[in-house]
Protein backbone atom coordinates (compact mmCIF):
# COMPACT_ATOMS: atom_id res chain seq x y z
CA UNK A 1 0.00 0.00 0.00
CA UNK A 2 1.19 3.43 -0.91
CA UNK A 3 0.51 6.33 1.69
CA UNK A 4 0.49 9.71 0.62
CA UNK A 5 -0.43 12.55 3.33
CA UNK A 6 -1.14 16.08 2.04
CA UNK A 7 -2.99 19.25 0.91
CA UNK A 8 -6.15 18.74 -1.14
CA UNK A 9 -6.66 22.02 -3.20
CA UNK A 10 -9.25 22.99 -5.90
CA UNK A 11 -7.32 24.99 -8.48
CA UNK A 12 -8.96 27.46 -11.18
CA UNK A 13 -6.48 28.19 -14.17
CA UNK A 14 -6.03 30.36 -17.11
CA UNK A 15 -3.42 31.25 -19.45
CA UNK A 16 -2.70 34.55 -20.79
CA UNK A 17 -0.02 33.22 -23.56
CA UNK A 18 3.54 34.11 -23.33
CA UNK A 19 3.61 37.94 -22.09
CA UNK A 20 -0.07 38.22 -22.31
CA UNK A 21 -1.32 40.85 -20.23
CA UNK A 22 -4.59 40.67 -17.63
CA UNK A 23 -7.84 42.48 -19.43
CA UNK A 24 -9.97 39.90 -17.30
CA UNK A 25 -10.14 36.28 -18.84
CA UNK A 26 -11.74 34.23 -16.78
CA UNK A 27 -10.12 30.86 -15.15
CA UNK A 28 -11.72 27.25 -16.17
CA UNK A 29 -12.12 24.89 -13.57
CA UNK A 30 -12.73 24.06 -10.34
CA UNK A 31 -9.71 21.46 -10.99
CA UNK A 32 -9.09 18.94 -8.63
CA UNK A 33 -5.70 19.61 -7.94
CA UNK A 34 -2.81 19.86 -4.94
CA UNK A 35 0.54 18.24 -5.19
CA UNK A 36 0.57 15.22 -3.12
CA UNK A 37 -3.63 14.81 -4.26
CA UNK A 38 -2.14 14.40 -7.89
CA UNK A 39 0.03 11.80 -7.32
CA UNK A 40 -2.37 9.81 -4.76
CA UNK A 41 -4.92 10.29 -8.08
CA UNK A 42 -2.35 8.99 -10.42
CA UNK A 43 -1.10 6.01 -8.42
CA UNK A 44 -4.42 4.45 -8.06
CA UNK A 45 -5.43 5.16 -11.30
CA UNK A 46 -1.62 3.08 -12.06
CA UNK A 47 -3.29 -0.01 -10.29
CA UNK A 48 -1.56 0.72 -6.56
CA UNK A 49 -3.29 0.47 -3.91
CA UNK A 50 -2.94 4.34 -2.55
CA UNK A 51 -4.25 5.66 0.41
CA UNK A 52 -4.59 9.68 1.06
CA UNK A 53 -4.82 11.50 4.15
CA UNK A 54 -6.11 15.16 3.76
CA UNK A 55 -8.74 17.53 4.76
CA UNK A 56 -11.32 19.13 2.76
CA UNK A 57 -14.16 21.45 3.95
CA UNK A 58 -17.97 20.08 4.12
CA UNK A 59 -18.13 22.06 0.60
CA UNK A 60 -18.96 21.72 -3.27
CA UNK A 61 -15.04 22.01 -3.76
CA UNK A 62 -14.45 19.35 -1.43
CA UNK A 63 -16.90 17.27 -3.63
CA UNK A 64 -14.94 17.86 -6.67
CA UNK A 65 -11.76 16.23 -4.75
CA UNK A 66 -14.03 13.16 -3.38
CA UNK A 67 -15.05 12.74 -7.14
CA UNK A 68 -11.50 12.62 -8.52
CA UNK A 69 -10.37 10.57 -6.00
CA UNK A 70 -13.08 8.09 -6.37
CA UNK A 71 -12.38 8.40 -10.36
CA UNK A 72 -9.11 5.71 -10.00
CA UNK A 73 -9.85 4.34 -6.99
CA UNK A 74 -7.92 6.18 -3.92
CA UNK A 75 -8.70 4.69 -0.33
CA UNK A 76 -10.10 7.86 1.65
CA UNK A 77 -10.84 6.34 5.16
CA UNK A 78 -7.99 9.35 5.82
CA UNK A 79 -10.06 12.08 4.05
CA UNK A 80 -10.98 14.32 6.42
CA UNK A 81 -13.97 16.26 5.83
CA UNK A 82 -13.83 19.63 8.73
CA UNK A 83 -17.31 21.18 9.38
CA UNK A 84 -16.67 24.95 9.22
CA UNK A 85 -13.82 25.25 7.40
CA UNK A 86 -13.60 25.49 3.44
CA UNK A 87 -11.54 23.75 1.13
CA UNK A 88 -8.84 25.10 -0.04
CA UNK A 89 -8.00 26.79 -3.48
CA UNK A 90 -5.50 28.46 -6.05
CA UNK A 91 -5.72 30.55 -9.30
CA UNK A 92 -3.45 29.83 -11.33
CA UNK A 93 -2.00 31.96 -14.16
CA UNK A 94 0.01 31.05 -17.09
CA UNK A 95 1.84 33.66 -19.51
CA UNK A 96 3.24 31.13 -21.83
CA UNK A 97 4.40 27.72 -20.94
CA UNK A 98 7.67 28.92 -18.43
CA UNK A 99 5.73 30.77 -16.61
CA UNK A 100 3.33 30.45 -13.59
CA UNK A 101 1.49 32.47 -10.80
CA UNK A 102 -0.54 31.42 -8.08
CA UNK A 103 -2.42 32.64 -5.82
CA UNK A 104 -3.35 30.29 -3.01
CA UNK A 105 -6.20 29.89 -0.48
CA UNK A 106 -4.86 27.52 1.96
CA UNK A 107 -4.18 28.54 5.42
CA UNK A 108 -7.54 28.54 7.59
CA UNK A 109 -8.30 26.09 5.35
CA UNK A 110 -9.61 22.46 5.68
CA UNK A 111 -6.23 21.44 3.82
CA UNK A 112 -4.10 22.26 7.36
CA UNK A 113 -6.53 21.14 9.76
CA UNK A 114 -4.88 17.49 9.47
CA UNK A 115 -3.94 15.93 12.25
CA UNK A 116 -1.87 12.76 13.54
CA UNK A 117 -4.48 11.10 14.56
CA UNK A 118 -6.42 11.32 11.33
CA UNK A 119 -3.43 8.77 10.23
CA UNK A 120 -4.68 5.59 12.46
CA UNK A 121 -2.66 2.57 11.39
CA UNK A 122 -2.22 3.82 8.07
CA UNK A 123 1.92 4.53 8.45
CA UNK A 124 2.43 1.31 10.30
CA UNK A 125 0.45 -0.66 7.10
CA UNK A 126 2.39 1.26 4.18
CA UNK A 127 5.06 -0.75 2.10
CA UNK A 128 5.52 2.99 0.59
CA UNK A 129 5.22 6.54 1.64
CA UNK A 130 5.78 9.48 -0.56
CA UNK A 131 6.54 12.49 1.04
CA UNK A 132 5.90 15.93 -0.70
CA UNK A 133 7.86 19.36 0.28
CA UNK A 134 5.27 21.34 -0.62
CA UNK A 135 2.91 19.74 2.54
CA UNK A 136 5.30 21.44 5.03
CA UNK A 137 4.86 24.76 3.24
CA UNK A 138 0.86 25.70 5.06
CA UNK A 139 2.21 24.71 8.69
CA UNK A 140 0.75 23.11 11.09
CA UNK A 141 -0.62 20.74 11.57
CA UNK A 142 -0.05 19.52 8.51
CA UNK A 143 3.12 19.58 7.83
CA UNK A 144 3.58 17.92 11.12
CA UNK A 145 0.86 15.36 10.36
CA UNK A 146 2.61 14.70 6.98
CA UNK A 147 6.19 14.09 8.68
CA UNK A 148 5.04 11.72 11.13
CA UNK A 149 3.39 9.51 8.53
CA UNK A 150 6.31 9.81 6.41
CA UNK A 151 8.76 8.76 9.98
CA UNK A 152 6.19 6.38 11.22
CA UNK A 153 6.29 4.17 7.63
CA UNK A 154 9.93 4.34 7.39
CA UNK A 155 10.68 3.11 11.23
CA UNK A 156 8.06 0.49 9.92
CA UNK A 157 9.81 -0.72 7.16
CA UNK A 158 8.35 1.22 4.27
CA UNK A 159 9.93 2.19 1.43
CA UNK A 160 10.68 5.86 1.21
CA UNK A 161 10.11 8.76 -1.60
CA UNK A 162 10.39 12.31 -1.11
CA UNK A 163 9.61 15.02 -4.17
CA UNK A 164 11.39 18.19 -2.58
CA UNK A 165 8.80 20.14 -4.38
CA UNK A 166 9.31 23.61 -2.74
CA UNK A 167 11.11 26.84 -3.56
CA UNK A 168 12.74 27.07 -0.22
CA UNK A 169 12.16 30.69 0.33
CA UNK A 170 8.45 29.67 1.17
CA UNK A 171 9.88 27.47 3.90
CA UNK A 172 10.26 28.70 7.59
CA UNK A 173 13.72 27.34 8.83
CA UNK A 174 12.21 24.65 10.79
CA UNK A 175 10.22 23.07 7.63
CA UNK A 176 13.59 23.24 5.76
CA UNK A 177 15.15 21.23 8.46
CA UNK A 178 12.82 19.03 8.39
CA UNK A 179 12.34 18.62 4.80
CA UNK A 180 16.54 17.90 4.21
CA UNK A 181 16.61 15.32 7.22
CA UNK A 182 13.49 13.50 5.46
CA UNK A 183 15.26 13.90 2.39
CA UNK A 184 18.58 12.25 3.72
CA UNK A 185 15.97 9.27 5.04
CA UNK A 186 14.44 8.30 1.44
CA UNK A 187 15.38 5.61 -0.72
CA UNK A 188 14.24 7.35 -4.15
CA UNK A 189 14.24 11.73 -4.53
CA UNK A 190 12.30 12.95 -7.22
CA UNK A 191 13.17 16.37 -7.86
CA UNK A 192 12.80 19.40 -10.49
CA UNK A 193 15.61 20.62 -11.82
CA UNK A 194 17.74 22.90 -9.52
CA UNK A 195 15.41 21.93 -6.31
CA UNK A 196 18.37 20.06 -4.74
CA UNK A 197 20.92 22.81 -5.35
CA UNK A 198 18.38 25.35 -3.69
CA UNK A 199 18.11 23.30 -0.88
CA UNK A 200 22.43 23.41 -0.37
CA UNK A 201 22.41 19.42 -1.50
CA UNK A 202 24.30 18.03 -4.04
CA UNK A 203 22.47 15.54 -5.74
CA UNK A 204 25.24 13.90 -7.11
CA UNK A 205 26.61 12.77 -3.88
CA UNK A 206 23.64 11.79 -2.54
CA UNK A 207 23.27 9.39 -5.54
CA UNK A 208 26.68 8.30 -4.61
CA UNK A 209 25.52 7.35 -1.27
CA UNK A 210 22.87 4.92 -2.34
CA UNK A 211 19.79 6.72 -2.69
CA UNK A 212 18.05 7.17 -6.38
CA UNK A 213 17.84 10.64 -7.66
CA UNK A 214 15.56 10.96 -10.61
CA UNK A 215 15.39 14.90 -11.48
CA UNK A 216 12.95 15.64 -13.93
CA UNK A 217 13.51 18.53 -16.94
CA UNK A 218 10.23 19.09 -18.38
CA UNK A 219 10.53 18.83 -21.86
CA UNK A 220 14.54 18.24 -21.54
CA UNK A 221 13.32 14.79 -20.22
CA UNK A 222 14.52 13.06 -16.88
CA UNK A 223 17.82 12.08 -15.58
CA UNK A 224 18.81 8.46 -13.40
CA UNK A 225 21.43 8.96 -11.13
CA UNK A 226 22.18 5.39 -9.32
CA UNK A 227 25.70 5.29 -7.24
CA UNK A 228 28.48 4.80 -10.31
CA UNK A 229 26.00 5.47 -13.21
CA UNK A 230 23.89 8.15 -14.78
CA UNK A 231 21.12 8.11 -17.12
CA UNK A 232 19.58 10.99 -18.99
CA UNK A 233 16.09 10.40 -20.43
CA UNK A 234 14.34 12.45 -23.71
CA UNK A 235 10.51 13.56 -22.98
CA UNK A 236 7.90 12.15 -25.14
CA UNK A 237 7.12 14.66 -27.77
CA UNK A 238 3.29 15.42 -27.00
CA UNK A 239 1.14 18.83 -27.76
CA UNK A 240 0.85 20.28 -23.90
CA UNK A 241 -2.38 21.14 -22.89
CA UNK A 242 -2.18 21.46 -18.98
CA UNK A 243 1.13 20.55 -18.04
CA UNK A 244 -0.17 21.57 -14.28
CA UNK A 245 1.25 18.74 -12.09
CA UNK A 246 3.37 17.36 -14.36
CA UNK A 247 6.01 16.04 -11.92
CA UNK A 248 3.78 14.94 -9.55
CA UNK A 249 2.50 12.27 -12.51
CA UNK A 250 6.03 11.78 -12.90
CA UNK A 251 6.78 10.81 -9.54
CA UNK A 252 3.50 8.59 -9.03
CA UNK A 253 4.65 7.09 -12.03
CA UNK A 254 8.05 6.35 -10.65
CA UNK A 255 6.53 4.74 -7.97
CA UNK A 256 3.56 2.64 -9.45
CA UNK A 257 6.64 0.71 -11.81
CA UNK A 258 8.96 0.58 -9.03
CA UNK A 259 6.41 -1.18 -6.67
CA UNK A 260 5.74 -3.47 -9.82
CA UNK A 261 9.61 -4.47 -9.97
CA UNK A 262 11.24 -1.98 -12.35
CA UNK A 263 14.69 -0.69 -12.54
CA UNK A 264 15.33 2.57 -11.82
CA UNK A 265 16.03 3.68 -15.19
CA UNK A 266 12.72 1.44 -16.18
CA UNK A 267 10.74 3.41 -13.99
CA UNK A 268 12.08 7.13 -14.82
CA UNK A 269 10.67 5.67 -18.33
CA UNK A 270 7.40 4.72 -17.25
CA UNK A 271 6.89 8.59 -15.49
CA UNK A 272 7.81 10.23 -19.30
CA UNK A 273 5.05 8.17 -20.58
CA UNK A 274 2.61 8.59 -17.98
CA UNK A 275 3.34 12.29 -17.78
CA UNK A 276 3.44 13.04 -21.56
CA UNK A 277 -0.25 11.37 -21.66
CA UNK A 278 -1.86 13.33 -18.65
CA UNK A 279 -0.09 17.04 -19.93
CA UNK A 280 -2.43 16.13 -23.25
CA UNK A 281 -5.11 17.11 -21.06
CA UNK A 282 -6.91 20.24 -19.36
CA UNK A 283 -6.74 19.52 -15.29
CA UNK A 284 -4.16 18.01 -13.65
CA UNK A 285 -7.10 14.97 -12.16
CA UNK A 286 -8.87 14.05 -15.57
CA UNK A 287 -6.68 11.75 -17.54
CA UNK A 288 -7.96 8.36 -17.81
CA UNK A 289 -5.55 6.10 -16.54
CA UNK A 290 -4.52 2.60 -16.56
CA UNK A 291 -1.57 0.05 -15.50
CA UNK A 292 -0.79 -0.43 -19.28
CA UNK A 293 0.74 3.01 -19.26
CA UNK A 294 3.76 2.27 -17.19
CA UNK A 295 4.56 -0.72 -20.40
CA UNK A 296 7.25 0.12 -23.04
CA UNK A 297 10.87 1.02 -23.64
CA UNK A 298 12.50 3.91 -21.53
CA UNK A 299 13.33 6.75 -24.17
CA UNK A 300 16.87 6.54 -22.85
CA UNK A 301 19.45 9.43 -24.61
CA UNK A 302 21.92 7.21 -26.50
Amino acid sequence: MLLIVGEAIVAYQRDLGAGGTDTGQAFTGPWASGSPAIAAYVAAGLGVDTRFVGGVGADERGQVMRRAFERTGVGLEGLRVVSGLRTASARITYRGDAHREFDFDVRGTAAGAVREADLGTLPEHADWVHLSGSALVFGDPLASTALAAFDRARRAGARTSVDPNVRPEALDEGARTALVEAIGHADVLLPSEGEMEALGLDPGRIAESGTTVCTTYGPGGAEVRERGSTTRLDAVPVEVVDADGAGDTFAAAFIAASIAGASPVAAAGAGVRVAAHVIGVEGPMTADLDPGLLDGPAPVRR
